[in-house]
């Protein structure tokens, strides 16, 4: 039978990640402590190829979700070359969907996760990722812990270090201002049917939608769907029907298919339904029309998880910012978005 991790911590009475900062080779741990938890995997007959001596190179999985969104696979290609140029071995494992590729990269000897999902992962290795901006205010309001940058927590996920926070509520405020400039009210969203940003994309649009205090039922103008192109044309159908003049919509197939579908019923956009999508990609000013956009800083997003991955790691001496950066999509305007019909 295959020992786990938690095990081990039981058996030498610390915390998963203390377990995790042995087997990596990682933040101070004292030489008591570490030698307690060696005495327990020797015990219960846990074996890593982490636990062998340092090789001239070391593995890192470097994952995007299952079904990624263009700036999520623009950033893992980035932190790729950048941890392959510090001569560091890089596998690119799908996570969220499927545990096996992951937990096959671990016992591969993988010594980090540098990953663009916003999902707590639980991983048994440092997993180092992007959260929403709130989630450390709101861990203290809850009494949740949550690790920033450079600090593991303790408890679930506890492994997780947090490189650079995405500021989803200024994201969904942008749009929103943007659309009532232009004259829109009833504004709707568009969403995967599961996943965390999903959940962080509803909760923002029901905390800054500008009809939130007009007494409306604005669960009625989000529409849950698979991330599909049929997802996004069946709901931005719904959405009209529910009489929404404008959407956001969160990822770039559910966009592709609304646009779709407002044209099989013979509707124009901008003129009967303006949209705003969520990260920007190369195919967005080829959409008919060219579509506005939520667009992130694939560049600083990518700093930000290299830095946090060397500085893990040990290869780099420069010390992370004692709170992550924070990111805010900024609006690209084209022409799928214009000024509501009276």
């Amino acid at each position: 039978m295959k020992v786990t991790l938690d095990e081990v911590a039981a058996r030498a009475g610390v915390s998963l990640a203390t377990v995790s900062r042995v087997l990596g080779r990682r933040g101070a741990v004292a030489e008591s402590t570490r030698a307690r938890v060696l005495e327990a995997m020797n015990e219960l007959g846990y074996s890593r190829s982490t636990l062998l001596h340092d090789a001239p190179r070391r593995l890192v999985a470097v994952s995007a979700p299952g079904n990624p969104e263009h700036w999520q696979v623009q950033v893992c290609t980035r932190v790729t070359k950048a941890l392959q140029d510090h001569d560091l071995l890089v596998t690119r494992p799908l996570v969220e969907t499927d545990p096996e590729p992951l937990q096959t990269a671990i016992d591969a000897g993988a010594v980090a996760l540098v990953t663009t999902t916003m999902t707590s992962l639980n991983t048994e290795i440092p997993c180092i990722r992007v959260a929403e901006q709130s989630a450390a205010e709101e861990a203290v309001t809850s009494g949740t812990e949550v690790s920033v940058a450079g600090t593991p927590g303790t408890g679930p996920g506890s492994a997780d270090v947090i490189a650079a926070r995405l500021d989803l509520g200024g994201g969904m405020t942008t749009a929103f201002e943007h659309l009532r400039a232009i004259g829109h009210r009833r504004i709707g969203l568009i969403c995967n049917d599961s996943g965390e940003l999903a959940v962080q994309l509803i909760r923002r649009f029901l905390a800054e939608h500008p009809a939130r205090n007009l007494g409306l039922h604005l669960e009625d103008w989000i529409s849950r769907v698979p991330k599909s192109f049929s997802g996004g044309s069946r709901a931005v159908l719904e959405l009209k029907d529910a009489t929404c003049t404008a959407v956001i919509v969160q990822s770039a197939l559910q966009l592709h298919g609304a646009l779709h579908g407002l044209r099989n019923r013979h509707l124009q956009v901008p003129r009967d339904m303006s949209v705003v999508g969520f990260g920007d990609s190369p195919t967005m000013k080829f959409t008919g029309p060219p579509a506005t956009v939520l667009g992130l800083d694939v560049e600083g997003l990518s700093n930000a998880l290299i830095a946090a991955t060397l500085q893990t790691l040990r290869i780099s001496t420069t010390g992370l910012p004692s709170v992550p950066p924070v990111f805010r999509p900024r609006l690209v305007a084209r022409t799928s978005t214009t000024a509501a019909r009276r």
